[in-house]
């Protein structure tokens, strides 16, 4: 089906797919006659629910103003979670035969108990992830997924095996090692992809099937590496930062690049983060998920878990290094206090490392898109 399409085709229905979030689900579920469970922005263990023969789908924050959602959420809140609140709200959620929630963040706890009350005809679940990386972790994560196992297999009225599981890994972790393989292609040859494509290619992973996702990635990479000779590399070379629950704005990734920078690397939740590493699959099913919300974070380091192993700024520039990059632009949502309560350390380490970096706050509203555009241009030339 995707064979005969250029790359740049391809792009272009991944993009229409990302720009309209919830369509391509929502015909899964007329095709299939299947389920679809809505998680919570970032750390949801979407394997487990596809082995049950529902489709996951990471919940999308919309361009669209907030409107309805107001009466039922704080506007002082980050706009991630206000936007989904709104959409509940206004009724763009009915689709949905399930949810599940977390609690890895008190704004993200907040709107996901709000979302369940918008949405009493949906079966609404809860996944307790532990915050803290310490020796009883692991465990204590382990019977979280027996807890939600067990609420799926009563949503879906089916047991989940954990044949059906591994089944599950391994295609979700094809599609992780095929994305991989396009962000190394484009670490080396920065203009093969904008960043606006990357975040096509992370945000359609996660409103479609993986399967069909996988389709079609597998064509696509061999027509980006068959491509990537004739690209002609020019720009600062820039690391894209934060950005943990929703996805960066697309005007703002377009003006990165317009402002004469290229995008080498990220550690955005729409970005490199959603694919950092895979699940085992030699080990018990729920043992290797469990493990897998360890290990992520020691491969990109997030706010929102307490990890004594790990340093995010550390991490910020050991990557500046790893990817060459000139410079660091900071995307940080209005109101993220995981983001802002890190922030002060970022910038000592930035600034003891010599590395100059950029932070945008930006709001949902982005009412401040020209002093934006103002602020990176003038940041771009300073390393020109």
């Amino acid at each position: 089906m995707y064979q005969n399409l250029s790359s740049d085709e391809i792009l272009t229905k991944l993009a229409q797919v990302a720009g309209d979030p919830y369509e391509r689900a929502k015909e899964w579920k007329m095709e299939s006659g299947s389920k679809i469970i809505g998680c919570y922005i970032m750390h949801f263990p979407e394997e487990l629910l596809h082995a049950a023969g529902v489709l996951p789908i990471v919940l999308q924050v919309k361009e669209e103003p907030i409107t309805t959602g107001h009466a039922y959420y704080p506007a002082y809140f980050c706009g991630p979670t206000r936007s989904i609140v709104d959409q509940a709200a206004k009724g763009e959620l009915d689709f949905l035969d399930g949810f599940v929630g977390g609690d890895y963040c008190i704004q993200a706890v907040g709107g996901a108990e709000v979302v369940g009350n918008l949405l009493p005809k949906v079966n609404n679940m809860f996944f307790r992830l532990p915050v803290g990386n310490q020796a009883w972790t692991h465990g204590d994560i382990v019977t979280g997924l027996k807890e939600l196992k067990r609420d799926i297999e009563r949503f879906a009225d089916k047991e989940i095996s954990n044949e059906d599981i591994l089944n599950s890994i391994r295609i979700y972790n094809k599609n992780r090692s095929l994305i991989r393989k396009i962000y190394e292609l484009k670490s080396l040859h920065p203009s093969l992809l904008t960043s606006s494509d990357m975040l096509s290619i992370i945000k359609s992973s996660m409103v479609m099937p993986k399967e069909e996702h996988n389709e079609i990635l597998e064509s696509l990479l061999p027509k980006l590496q068959a491509k990537k000779d004739s690209i002609k590399e020019e720009g600062v070379r820039v690391f894209l930062s934060g950005s943990f629950c929703g996805a960066p704005k697309n005007e703002i990734l377009e003006l990165v690049e317009q402002s004469g920078a290229v995008v080498v690397g990220d550690d955005l939740f729409h970005g490199y983060r959603y694919i950092s590493d895979n699940i085992a699959e030699d080990r018990e099913p729920l043992a290797a998920i469990a493990a897998h919300y360890i290990d992520k974070n020691t491969n990109v380091p997030c706010p929102t878990r307490c990890d004594p192993k790990t340093d995010w700024p550390q991490y910020l520039v050991d990557s500046m290094r790893k990817y060459k990059a000139d410079q660091l632009v900071i995307v940080m949502a209005q109101f993220c206090e995981p983001h802002m309560f890190f922030y002060p350390d970022i910038k000592d380490a930035m600034q003891e490392a010599g590395i100059p970096h950029l932070l945008l706050e930006i709001s949902h509203e982005l009412d401040s898109i020209e002093t934006i555009k103002t602020r990176l241009e003038a940041f771009v030339e300073m390393a020109v």
